[in-house]
């Protein structure tokens, strides 16, 4: 009996153990799949960081998608519409222009065009579609700003006036050619408005520029200008309405000077034209001979003075002053306003609905003699300081898009060997790419010369028409004068 339950217990120690070694190996095994789950977690984080997609970066096969929308520029009407690169439009108008190379032409962009261009050398390594890559990504910033001056480019020239001789009769209300004319420039926010497809604020300087050079040849001039402060939103009401300025003192015709003050003349806001008024009153208050105020403005006060008032303090401020209203594209509310403050101050007003109207409007105070028909013959615009300004301009447009085409080209070679180095293309292509971005070069240069030549010829047939208007306009005259002796 002894003996059955000494074996009896040695058998449950036994098993005792074999059971606990079980439940060990069990926990162990536990425990080793829950740490190759965590390695499986940490290694997919790890591989995760490894493969950046980048912020900018465009999805996959983007780049590739537009080749066929990309344009290599091959003639004017492409060339005037380049965009700026993807990757490049923040780039500074001046970076991108200046003369110097750099050294980095990829600086901070090189990572991100790598990542762009995957999927593209991936599916093709032809130099045209690797340029038109280049071009979508890496464009020039500066082009739709400087290709686009070029080619707006539209000189102003003193076209001298040619008055018919219906237009040289006297004025009414006892007005001959005055002393003193000022001239006060509407430059009120609606002169930015169009008015037959061109702008309110050109025709009106255009004209302007012409009177002052024929009416400068007996009197002095002085142009004053409003409207042109602050903006037209209500914060800068105060502004706007307050500030009158001088911008060509009274005094004999400068006709470099006088085209500078025009010029620089910019629309912006409200429109005091009473107080435009008492200034020009204030200024003169001194002067004892004849004073004519030309105002040209396309529409009422809006600055709540009341310009009738301050057009009959000018008249009867003296004798010979009188306010001379030209209302310029307006509508029936703001000619009957524009009529009254004329008639208050013993001056006329005229209507001009079109450019044309406007230049006429201008012309009927010229009184033509012997003296001004010869001095008419020299009045071409040639040889000018407006044609000078105008060359000169020309010149640093050109200019400025060769330095953009330059560094962009720098830019794309950059990009070329930045593709070989990370084994996207290989020497031979890199070699050929090279070859391709310097015909893209050479292309561009040619139409931007091309451009430049345009609006050149353009220019010097707007010179050839004046001067062919003049000299049929002297022919003209000098056959009338012999015809009444």
């Amino acid at each position: 009996m002894k003996s059955f339950i000494t074996l009896l217990s040695i058998c449950m120690l036994i098993l005792g153990g074999c059971s606990k070694g079980e439940n060990t190996s069990a926990g162990q095994n536990d425990t080793n799949e829950e740490d190759r789950q965590e390695e499986t977690v940490q290694e997919e984080e790890d591989t995760n960081e490894e493969e950046p997609e980048g912020e900018n970066r465009a999805s996959d096969g983007e780049v590739l998608k537009k080749l066929d929308e990309i344009v290599i520029p091959s003639n004017l009407e492409e060339f005037v519409a380049v965009q700026s690169g993807t990757m490049t439009g923040d780039i500074e108008y001046e970076e991108e222009t200046k003369v110097f190379a750099s050294l980095s032409p990829l600086e901070g962009l090189e990572e991100e065009f790598l990542l762009n261009m995957e999927s593209v050398t991936e599916e093709t390594t032809n130099t045209d579609d690797l340029l038109k890559a280049f071009i979508y990504l890496l464009g020039n910033s500066a082009y739709p700003v400087a290709i686009g001056e070029l080619a707006d480019f539209d000189p102003s020239f003193n076209e001298p006036l040619l008055p018919e001789p219906e237009l040289n009769d006297e004025a009414t209300n006892g007005q001959g050619t005055p002393a003193k004319a000022l001239i006060l420039l509407d430059a009120s926010s609606s002169m930015l408005l169009d008015v037959n497809g061109k702008q309110k604020m050109k025709v009106a300087k255009d004209a302007v520029l012409s009177f002052g050079k024929t009416i400068g040849a007996n009197s002095d001039v002085s142009l004053y200008v409003y409207g042109h402060a602050g903006s037209q939103e209500d914060k800068d009401m105060q502004v706007s309405c307050s500030r009158i300025d001088e911008v060509y003192p009274a005094q004999a015709y400068n006709e470099k000077a006088f085209f500078e003050a025009v010029q620089g003349v910019e629309a912006k806001g409200w429109t005091p034209l009473a107080e435009a008024i008492k200034t020009a009153r204030e200024d003169s208050a001194d002067y004892e001979g004849d004073i004519t105020l030309y105002i040209v403005s396309d529409g009422m006060e809006t600055c709540e003075g009341n310009p009738v008032e301050e057009a009959q303090a000018f008249a009867d401020e003296k004798d010979g002053r009188h306010v001379n209203i030209i209302g310029f594209n307006v509508d029936k509310e703001s000619e009957n306003q524009l009529k009254d403050v004329a008639a208050a101050g013993n001056g006329e007003y005229i209507s001009a609905d079109s450019a044309d109207d406007l230049q006429n409007s201008m012309k009927y105070k010229w009184l033509p003699s012997d003296l001004d028909l010869m001095n008419k013959s020299l009045e071409s615009p040639r040889g000018t300081f407006a044609v000078s300004f105008a060359n000169l301009d020309l010149g640093k447009m050109k200019m400025t898009i060769n330095h953009a085409i330059t560094k962009e080209a720098e830019r794309f070679r950059g990009a070329a060997k930045s593709l070989k180095n990370a084994e996207q293309i290989t020497e031979e292509e890199e070699s050929a790419l090279l070859a391709r971005i310097e015909e893209y070069k050479e292309t561009m240069e040619s139409l931007k010369d091309e451009l430049h030549a345009k609006k050149e010829k353009e220019m010097n047939d707007e010179l050839d028409r004046i001067d062919a208007e003049l000299e049929d306009w002297l022919e003209r005259m000098r056959k009338l004068k012999e015809e009444n002796g």
